[in-house]
């Protein structure tokens, strides 16, 4: 509000300022009569020129020109039109102002040559039309400076939202992963105790010993579960302090995943086709052997017989494919978190996953899991 009627004060304090003399009729170029009339209603409509912009503009506009015609030529009712004329051009685009202020200077040319005797060449004659250009050019650079400074700030605004959400995208994925792994440990581990649990039921009455092996394996999955999920559920907690974590498996205990799980009653056949996997990126290596330990207790859970394990590595490509007998028909929902899992970790280090049945025919059909992942674009992390 201060801003709108402090201009209006202003100006009709420096207008009105020359009646205080007695030379106001040549200072002015016109009396009192001609102030209240002309000058006194510009310099209101000053006042209302941020909600009325443009209207106020041409009123003012026209105001001045009388102004110009009582005065004989150039005259002080120019101001609230400059005023307005520099409020226009800050708080519109170039392309619309410019034609107005072509339209003012020439009114205001034409009106003063209707008025005086100089001519074209009179310097009299642009006097106003110079205040008039210098207003437009003052808005114009003041409206560039405003775009600048909010660009600035949007910028800034959008860079720390980028880094907001990049911040809480990476808490997510690295929940995802630690829901994953906990998922894997649990599932694997579980799912040989409940084995062990029905063979000791089976065999503790005709044979005790078999029964307190299975109980033995028992004891050592419950053992590792136990060591495992506080790590696990550790990471949820802690910042940036240390943690004692056990070293993440990788393909290098394939070989005692498998044997745990001939121990839990599933034929295991492993073949390894290519080159030495020591040399696998971290991420890759342990994304490979949750791949195939997630594999192999949905065999034992769900499938029907004997479990081929194939692991090849090329040049550029790493693969990993298990199969195992199924019911013909059979089907696993996606939405299950075990294949979820198993795609999520393929994808995140750049590969490709597919699951599920293929039928053999006879009747007879198998659940194949099968990994892609191309080792050029894998990357190169730590080990999850």
């Amino acid at each position: 509000m201060v801003g709108d009627v402090a201009p209006m004060i202003v100006l009709l304090a420096l207008t009105g300022a020359p009646l205080a003399s007695p030379a106001a009729t040549r200072t002015l170029g016109f009396g009192v009569a001609g102030f209240l009339t002309t000058i006194v209603p510009a310099c209101v409509l000053v006042a209302f020129r941020r909600k009325y912009l443009w209207v106020v503009w041409a009123s003012v506009t026209g105001f001045a020109l009388i102004a110009v015609g009582l005065a004989g030529g150039p005259s002080a009712g120019i101001l609230p039109a400059i005023v307005v004329m520099f409020s226009l051009a800050a708080g519109t685009s170039i392309k619309r102002v410019w034609p107005a202020a072509v339209a003012a200077i020439i009114a205001q040319v034409v009106v003063i040559l209707a008025v005086r005797r100089g001519g074209f060449l009179d310097g009299q004659t642009y006097v106003m039309t110079a205040w008039t250009g210098v207003a437009l050019f003052a808005g114009a650079t003041m409206r560039n400076r405003r775009e600048v400074l909010a660009a600035a700030h949007e910028r800034a605004r959008l860079a720390e939202a980028t880094r907001e959400e990049e911040a809480q995208r990476r808490v997510t994925e690295e929940r995802l992963r630690i829901a994953r792994d906990l998922h894997d440990v649990v599932a694997h581990h579980v799912s040989a105790i409940n084995v062990q649990a029905g063979v000791a039921a089976h065999l503790i009455r005709r044979d005790p010993d078999g029964a307190a092996e299975a109980l033995g394996h028992i004891r050592e999955a419950s053992r590792t579960v136990l060591r495992e999920i506080p790590t696990l559920l550790g990471l949820l907690r802690t910042g940036d302090e240390a943690l004692q974590t056990a070293p993440t498996p990788g393909l290098a205990a394939v070989g005692r995943l498998i044997d745990s799980m001939r121990h839990n009653g599933l034929a295991v056949t492993y073949r390894h086709v290519g080159g030495p996997v020591d040399a696998l990126p971290p991420r890759v290596d342990v994304t490979a052997y949750r791949v195939i330990q997630e594999a192999l207790t949905n065999a034992a859970r769900h499938g029907s017989g004997p479990c081929e394990v194939r692991v090849t590595l090329a040049a550029n490509r790493f693969g990993i494919e298990v199969r195992n007998p199924a019911p013909a028909g059979a089907m696993v929902s996606p939405g299950r978190h075990g294949l979820v899992g198993m795609r999520e970790r393929v994808v995140a280090v750049g590969g490709a996953l597919e699951a599920g049945p293929h039928d053999r025919g006879g009747g007879r059909a198998e659940w194949v899991v099968a990994a892609t992942i191309p080792l050029s674009l894998s990357p190169e992390g730590g080990n999850e």
